[in-house]
């Protein structure tokens, strides 16, 4: 149902022809007026911070004049920022920082003298045995019996297994077998190595298939040792004292198997001349006694 109230709505209005017109005039105006004026737009000028003044004359050295409106010249601002202005001191609240006290130098140090070394115990004094006389005993304690397995020199490189030699027929040592270059051999017979007498052991000196195992026992030295191993896992230490080549038709059978009162070790293989219908002319025989064990 409608009520008997109207609400009347005003009409729209729209801008006329005329403002337009008048509102384009005034555009063309300030167009026009801006093309006259050549000048770009200049932007604002700088705010210059002002600097204090050169100083003047009577003032102390270390005083500046209070800063001026005026723009500052380049040998007052020289002046301004020289060196000689005085730092601020810190404010009266902030302590200043404890200066270490200086280090005292270390107290000097005398190196203690050194120790002179301790001297090596003198090599046995080299006897060489002859007819009738015996070399003195020596202060190592003789080993019990044991069966020796193996020789070494090192001073010759040698190193060999021994097997047990015996007598022949008329009464010589039998050597090793000569198809073994690296065998050596020692009278069962006789004292084991590093007990008291005289252990003797043999090898070739060259064999059918080359060099023997005692091939350059000749070359060996009064002071060289000469390790014997034995079955009980001991080794007995002998020292050379004496290398002797004796003739075969002149050998002297008692110097060399003699009975000693010490433990002695010798070691005999062939030398001197060779011959085709007689072989070696000579024997080479090392002498050596016990001087350790290990």
């Amino acid at each position: 149902m409608e009520s008997g109230r109207r609400t009347s709505t005003p009409p729209q209005t729209f801008p006329t022809v005329k403002h337009l017109v008048w509102a384009l005039v005034a555009g063309t105006a300030l167009v026009v007026s801006g093309t006259r004026d050549g000048n770009p737009p200049q932007p604002p000028r700088a705010h210059t911070v002002p600097a204090p003044a050169p100083a003047a004359s009577g003032a102390s050295p270390g005083t500046t004049a209070p800063p001026t409106g005026r723009s500052p010249e380049p040998a007052a601002a020289l002046a301004y920022m020289a060196p000689a202005r005085p730092a601020p001191a810190p404010p009266a609240f902030v302590s200043p920082a404890p200066v270490p006290p200086a280090l005292a130098p270390p107290p000097a140090v005398r190196p203690a003298p050194l120790r002179p070394a301790p001297a090596l115990p003198a090599a046995p004094a080299a006897a060489t045995p002859a007819p009738g006389r015996s070399v003195p005993p020596s202060a190592v304690q003789p080993l019990p019996r044991s069966e020796p397995v193996r020789l070494r020199i090192p001073a010759i490189g040698v190193d060999a297994p021994l097997m047990r030699l015996a007598l022949d027929a008329a009464g010589a040592l039998q050597p090793p077998p000569d198809n073994n270059p690296v065998l050596a051999g020692w009278y069962a017979g006789g004292t084991d190595p590093g007990s008291v007498g005289t252990a003797i052991t043999a090898g070739h000196v060259d064999t059918r298939l080359g060099p023997g195992v005692f091939q350059k026992l000749g070359f060996v030295r009064e002071g060289a040792t000469v390790e014997i191993i034995r079955a009980d896992l001991t080794t007995a230490v002998f020292t050379v004292y004496a290398v002797e080549v004796y003739d075969k038709g002149s050998f002297p059978d008692k110097k060399v198997y003699g009975a000693s009162a010490r433990p002695e070790l010798r070691v005999i293989t062939c030398g001197g001349d060779y011959s085709k219908k007689t072989g070696y002319r000579s024997n080479v025989v090392v002498f050596a006694a016990l001087t350790g064990q290990r």
